[in-house]
């Protein structure tokens, strides 16, 4: 018999090594690009500070805002209430933002004195929405039209924008911030019951204030002066233009060689302003309506390059002799303040179609 040779059992295989144990993984890698870091985190911070509002400060010069120039209106508005510790003082003919309303009942409730005046035609309820402040509504043969915020007696914006969400976050609007007890102490006296002038300096720039109504045409009388004194341009952006005697000094002005352009709210312009317009094509006036839903709100004109005036009035003869108005002018505008008012008349401007 044949016997088979057993088979060897096969040899195990070779033993492997066990791999190290992993380390746990860093965070970060050991080449992150941290410089890349540093960029990202400065960016951020940059785009932050650019929108974040900045209010007037005791060190700088007059500060204009518009939400044409990509401002924040509501934001920077909402700040300076929040900001607010010993007084708030609000002469508003529109009132009815919701943050606005609540930013103020939080002062309220935290015994910041507010004393707010409103006309009882354009912010209905607010007596009862803000109860336990100093609220006064105005009832008079003419509107109420003021938008003027002073905070802790210093702290001044006056302008166009009514604090409503469609005027701080949609239409068109100018509004001048500031620092300045005598301006405060001059409109808290004043506001919004009498008529009155201030001529002052903020920062060592000339401003004048007027409150309307004006029963004896000096607010009027200094408007056409000042346009009459233009020996360049002229430039005008207004919500409602229909006084006669200012659409009168606007034609002499461009009779005299001035370059002059005036750009009307779209909605006034097909309404209320049509003859004005009408008028001022004729004279051979250099007119633009704006385009698009929101309002252009505005009721500034702005003067050489120098001189700025705005505030709540629209060229009407209510705003001169009815209604509670103001306005306001800056003398010698410095260069940043030239080159916002150039952006925005450049918006303005771009904004409208030639009727």
């Amino acid at each position: 018999m044949f016997f088979k040779k057993p088979k060897k059992p096969p040899s195990p295989p070779p033993q492997q090594k066990k791999p190290p144990p992993a380390k746990p993984l860093s965070r970060f890698p050991q080449k992150f690009p941290w410089f890349l870091l540093a960029v990202l985190i400065f960016c951020v911070w940059f785009v932050t500070q650019s929108l974040a509002p900045n209010l007037p400060q005791h060190t700088e010069p007059i500060r204009l805002y518009s939400n044409q120039c990509q401002q924040d209106l509501r934001a920077t508005l909402l700040r300076a209430i929040r900001s607010a510790h010993s007084s708030i003082h609000l002469v508003m003919f529109g009132l009815s933002d919701r943050a606005i309303l609540s930013a103020l009942i939080q002062k309220i409730r935290h015994d910041v004195p507010t004393t707010i005046y409103y006309d009882s035609t354009g912010s209905p309820k607010i007596r009862k929405i803000l109860d336990g402040g100093d609220i006064h509504p105005i009832k008079s043969a003419g509107l109420m039209h003021q938008k003027i915020l002073i905070l802790d007696d210093e702290t001044v914006f006056i302008g166009s924008a009514n604090m409503t969400s469609a005027s701080l976050r949609m239409h068109d609007n100018l509004v001048v911030g500031l620092i300045s007890r005598k301006i405060a102490q001059f409109l808290k006296e004043h506001e919004p019951y009498s008529s009155g002038y201030l001529n002052t300096t903020v920062g060592g720039q000339e401003v004048e204030i007027w409150l309307l109504p004006d029963a004896r045409g000096h607010a009027l009388h200094d408007l056409r002066k000042k346009i009459r004194s233009a020996t360049r341009s002229i430039r005008i952006a207004l919500f409602t233009f229909t006084h006669p005697g200012l659409i009168d000094e606007v034609i002499h002005a461009q009779q005299r060689g001035i370059e002059v352009c005036v750009v009307v709210d779209m909605h006034s312009g097909l309404g209320a302003s049509a003859s004005a317009i009408d008028r001022l094509k004729k004279a051979g006036v250099r007119v633009l309506l704006s385009q698009g839903t929101q309002l252009l709100h505005h009721k500034f004109i702005y003067i050489d390059e120098q001189t700025l005036l705005t505030g709540s009035a629209n060229w009407t003869k209510a705003a001169f002799y009815k209604n509670s108005d103001c306005f306001l002018i800056l003398h010698n505008l410095n260069p940043d303040q030239k080159a916002f008012m150039d952006r925005l008349w450049n918006q303005v401007e771009t904004g409208g179609k030639q009727k």
